[in-house]
């Protein structure tokens, strides 16, 4: 993940139904150190992966841990690959960690309520 990539995501469109405020490069830098600290961490709270398409990072998604059982995912594709299907792409590898790897037997996902396509992205 570079910082450069980062501001291209949080930005335009795609913040539209997050902040409202594009991410600056002291604020992606933060995020990365931010991402690779919580990977080390353990118990294992977060994990983050970059949406790529031909080796360009296009998006990002998450997955929390909000109790032993239960977690929420999250992603934020840049506006210029929406309706390509990467988000669901994404989602449906996010949910196979969440009920393999990191143990959970409930997953929640929920969007923007102006935001209603980002709500059908199936997992």
């Amino acid at each position: 993940m570079t910082p450069p990539a980062l501001t291209r995501i949080y930005s335009g469109a795609s913040i539209r139904y997050t902040t409202g405020k594009p991410l600056t490069p002291e604020q992606a830098h933060e995020k990365v150190r931010a991402t690779l600290a919580r990977a080390a961490e353990s118990p294992r709270a977060q994990w983050s992966w970059g949406i790529l398409h031909a080796d360009d990072l296009i998006g990002l998604t998450s997955l929390r841990r909000r109790t032993p059982t239960t977690g929420t995912t999250s992603y934020i594709p840049r506006d210029d690959s929406w309706g390509n299907d990467y988000a669901a792409q994404a989602a449906h590898q996010v949910v196979a960690v969440a009920f393999t790897t990191a143990g959970l037997n409930r997953l929640e996902a929920m969007h923007h309520p102006d935001n209603p396509a980002f709500g059908r992205v199936p997992a």
